[in-house]
């Protein structure tokens, strides 16, 4: 590997740095860790794709999807975990998001939701296409599953693992793949602290 792709790979897992944007909602600092993971140069994407891997996962459609080649690289994602037989958190994170979404589109933002189930063997896709139809997901949003080993394998990179499905974190990732900048929340934040955030991702590059 040349130096500065090496380089490009150890920011993969490194440089997370505390972040304190104000919330234009509370008037208040939402909990943010910011980090840097690849970018638009050709190396610093080759090692995203990398360290993300294309490990294939299945949408609510049925459709598979290389994770970084067709979820991620090139666009502003939002990722969260969750399960839809949750009794705890899912849903009033999958209403929020839900919300951001809606904020997102109506200021023309284009911004890609990605739900990663942390039940693959219960979590079909018939399953999460009927989670995404009660939440009223709009287009651009997938919640996806696989295999549970390709389903393991995207978690631990993207830190999400748990041992049991209720045990899964309220983690919200919010990246951008050209720029390579990605911030680490809480998907329960307000909606409108959640799309300032999406918008203004890459202000302090």
């Amino acid at each position: 590997m040349r130096p500065g792709a090496a380089l490009a790979a150890a920011a993969l897992a490194v440089s997370i740095a505390s972040l304190a944007p104000s919330s234009p909602a509370e008037g208040k600092a939402p909990r943010v860790e910011r980090m840097k993971v690849g970018g638009a140069s050709r190396e610093a994407d080759a090692a995203a794709e990398k360290y993300f891997t294309n490990t294939e996962l299945v949408d609510q459609h049925g459709r598979a999807h290389r994770f970084y080649d067709g979820l991620l690289r090139g666009r502003k994602v939002l990722i969260n975990f969750a399960f839809t037989s949750c009794k705890g958190a899912c849903p009033a994170m999958t209403e929020n998001l839900a919300r951001v979404q809606a904020l997102l589109r109506a200021r023309g933002e284009r911004v890609t939701l990605l739900t990663i189930t942390v039940d693959p063997e219960n979590d079909t896709p018939a399953a999460l296409q009927r989670y995404a139809a009660k939440f009223k997901a709009g287009e651009g949003w997938y919640f996806l599953t696989g295999t549970p080993e390709n389903v393991a394998a995207v978690l631990r990179r993207l830190g999400g693992q748990v041992q049991r499905p209720e045990e899964h974190m309220m983690t919200l990732l919010v990246g951008d793949t050209s720029t390579g900048v990605w911030l680490k929340t809480l998907a329960t934040e307000t909606p409108e602290t959640l799309a300032h955030l999406a918008q203004h991702l890459d202000d302090r590059q």
